[in-house]
């Protein structure tokens, strides 16, 4: 009876632990959602159909007015919208934010599931986007729609810009990838000097061991990621650890976004990872008709800083600029969101509103 006692308390106090954490959730994200909340402008968290199935879309902008930004983000298969209004806070005042959950991405994957998703390639993504951009020029008709991709949003904003550079006035990057199949040979022999450098003899020759790239499964893929991760500066670090309690207490997270994230993550990298090693920037040509702004984190393996320092004076565009971002690797937006906030408004915006952006020393 003892026995049989003491383990019913204990399962009652793990049920008032989880109970607890769940009131605890529900105060964070009502304290959040006040101070989220837009009185004037645009909210909306809605489904639009694009490509034959229901994708979903936030819209966050204090003046409908102010140029769209389409976040397109990476991955593949990692959306961001739940975390939107944490992450692009202040963003707002200057740009109506657009979040989409990519097929087979966030919740249009919970909805849709695998066999709802299709077959993912590039130029289905693409033209999935280029149905969400036209949605969002009848939205807001006369409004400029400014494109941002992350990673391998990157590969898709491209694309997007290459096959309808009527639909946009601008084009910004944070991790732009150049060439996959080099950009991850660099990675996997950097983060091996990383990797030695500071010690970890044992992590060096783990990733020896894989062999370098073309992986043999995306087990190993993760594996490397996750040594070179732990190269990376410390607020990358910091970042990657909280990203998931975030997850669970964003004013606009439920439960199942966080349940779906790994799932999705792994449906859109298993379709997309092949198509992607064989993509190349320069392939398509390297001439764009609309500005370019590239910002990358000077430490970024992830896509490696060095393939794009290479590649930037070889573009056409009217204007085509590079900014490193010190202290950062790939993950720029989680850990300088404030700096690279203030350099969209200075030197991406003003293309958006018929300008230029103001010189000024860095």
């Amino acid at each position: 009876m003892a026995k049989g006692g003491g383990l019913g308390k204990a399962l009652l106090a793990a049920a008032g632990l989880v109970a607890g954490a769940f009131v605890v959730r529900g105060v964070v994200q009502r304290a959040g959602r006040a101070k989220a909340y837009l009185a004037e402008g645009v909210d909306e968290k809605t489904w639009i159909m694009l490509g034959g199935i229901d994708q979903w879309v936030t819209i966050r902008g204090r003046d409908m007015t102010n140029p769209i930004l389409l976040v397109l983000h990476g991955g593949p298969g990692s959306a961001i919208s739940a975390l939107a209004a944490k992450i692009f806070a202040g963003w707002e005042d200057h740009f109506t934010v657009v979040n989409w959950d990519q097929r087979g991405a966030g919740r249009t994957f919970a909805r849709n599931g695998k066999a709802g998703s299709g077959e993912l390639t590039i130029g289905r993504m693409v033209v999935d986007g280029v149905e969400l951009a036209e949605a969002l020029s009848r939205r807001f008709p006369g409004v400029p729609i400014v494109l941002f991709g992350i990673s391998w949003g990157s590969v898709l904003g491209v694309e997007m810009l290459r096959a309808r550079p009527d639909l946009f006035v601008a084009y910004a990057a944070s991790g732009q990838l150049v060439d996959m199949g080099q950009g991850e040979t660099l990675s996997y022999f950097g983060t091996i000097d990383r990797l030695r450098g500071k010690g970890d003899q044992r992590g060096a020759k783990l990733l020896e061991a894989i062999g370098p790239p073309p992986y043999p499964d995306l087990k190993a893929l993760a594996k490397q990621r996750q040594l070179l991760v732990s190269t990376m500066p410390g607020a990358e670090r910091h970042a990657m650890r909280s990203i998931l309690l975030a997850m669970l207490t964003a004013p606009d997270a439920k439960l199942g976004d966080f349940l779906t994230l790994q799932r999705a993550t792994q449906f859109s990298v298993g379709q997309l990872w092949g198509p992607l090693q064989a993509w190349r920037l320069e392939a398509g040509g390297l001439a764009f008709d609309r500005p370019m702004v590239i910002f990358q984190g000077e430490a970024d393996l992830h896509t490696p800083t060095a393939l794009v320092r290479q590649v930037m004076p070889r573009l056409k565009a009217p204007a085509a600029e590079l900014v490193i971002v010190e202290g950062s690797g790939h993950f720029t937006l989680l850990t300088h969101g404030d700096r690279l906030r203030r350099e969209f408004v200075e030197r991406v915006r003003p293309f958006a509103l018929g300008g230029k952006p103001k010189k000024r020393k860095r």
